[in-house]
């Protein structure tokens, strides 16, 4: 059985292994399963709440203002609607600008594309013992089609070696943080699962422990379909996500600006990547280039978040490196000619010319030069890599 450890283990989830953080390129595309008797009008109804619960959370409430709007008439906010299978599923492809622009209205919380990666450590318990979660059993096809549903970026380790020689079965159902997370430093993950899958004749049970960055939180959930088990675990760790990155849409008097030194961006390209990238973040403004010069570019945007927050948001891109700012410059001493130079100890006296008059005239006041407006957007630095 040791001899084929090494393979069930490489065989844990056929998920992509990202380098950084995911930006999720299909959530704007629902795939509906087919339901028996279910209509085409139920089906866009239930694509149209999973796209908006992605975005504003599982608490929106659809029954109010834009959002309610939307919810009579989804068509308005699609691109194109067709057939995901011959079994009468439905695959629906929504507008991005168009939804985002009904939940600004609606003045709600969102999220975008740019998603914390989210490492799964899975076990499996049978009658025959524990063994890693493999990918081609029916709860790792409801894991993944699940967290493709709810918007999760869910990621695997490498099941190399090292992972196999840091990590067992017995550390993840005892969900040993400790173990689990040095097992994980090598990964560009925000986030750990630790999960256990269990099946008791025809029920699924799953329990897990998430930590997402400060936080930790545990859960339980079982049915006798896999596929809905999955789905309240992705619908757990869609809500995790949503309380710590949404970005909450707040008056303009409300907000902070800030700006961005970003250095060591060398090209169109690196420059096209980062762009994208600040896009997407859910800024309240679309970010500004003020300035270009070598390698360093800067940006200025508004956001309605605290700064910690903020931070939370730019470091989904791995390819962002925190830096100290730069030391402030010593400003220039004009020196003094050897007549003009005086001692700081002495009393300096006022000398009047023998031929002055009483009565000087006065110089012609300088004219008044309105101040710059001050600028209060605080500064944050970065170095792309």
């Amino acid at each position: 059985m040791l001899l084929f450890r090494p393979l069930l283990f490489t065989l844990l989830f056929v998920l992509p292994l990202m380098s950084r953080a995911a930006v999720l390129e299909a959530l704007y595309q629902v795939d509906v399963p087919p339901a028996e008797g279910a209509q085409q009008a139920v089906q866009l109804d239930t694509a149209t709440r999973v796209m908006l619960q992605r975005l504003a959370g599982s608490e929106v409430d659809f029954d109010k203002g834009p959002l309610a709007a939307v919810m009579a008439e989804p068509s308005s906010v699609t691109r194109r609607i067709g057939a995901l299978d011959e079994a009468g599923g439905m695959q629906v492809e929504f507008d991005p600008l168009l939804l985002r622009d009904a939940l600004a209205r609606a003045d709600v919380p969102m999220l975008g594309r740019n998603r914390p990666g989210i490492l799964v450590w899975a076990v499996q318990s049978t009658t025959l013992g524990d063994d890693f979660l493999l990918s081609g059993s029916e709860m790792g096809q409801a894991l993944r089609d699940a967290a493709r549903y709810r918007g999760v970026a869910l990621m695997q380790p490498l099941a190399d070696l090292q992972d196999r020689t840091s990590v067992t079965e017995a550390d993840v159902l005892k969900a040993e943080k400790s173990v689990l997370q040095e097992a994980s430093e090598r990964y560009s993950s925000e986030g750990m699962l630790a999960l256990q899958v269990n099946q008791q004749e025809s029920v699924w049970a799953l329990q897990w422990t998430v930590w997402l960055n400060d936080k930790e939180a545990t859960g339980k959930a079982q049915s006798e379909d896999p596929r809905e088990a999955a789905d309240q675990l992705m619908q757990a760790l869609a809500d995790a996500v949503f309380a710590q990155y949404a970005v909450t849409s707040v008056p303009g008097d409300q907000v902070t600006g800030w700006r961005l030194h970003i250095r060591g961006v060398n090209g169109l390209d690196q420059f096209s990547r980062l762009q994208r990238m600040l896009q997407q973040m859910g800024t309240q403004s679309v970010p500004q280039l003020v300035s270009m010069r070598g390698d360093e570019v800067i940006f200025t945007f508004d956001f309605p978040g605290d700064e910690a927050q903020l931070q939370r948001m730019l470091m989904l891109d791995q390819r962002l490196v925190p830096v100290e700012p730069p030391s402030e410059p010593t400003p220039a001493v004009v020196a003094s000619g050897p007549e003009t130079a005086v001692d700081p100890g002495d009393t300096v006296a006022a000398v009047t010319p023998a031929n002055a008059s009483a009565d000087p005239v006065p110089a012609a006041a300088d004219p008044v030069v309105p101040a710059a407006p001050q600028d209060t957007r605080k500064s944050l630095y970065y170095r792309w890599r």
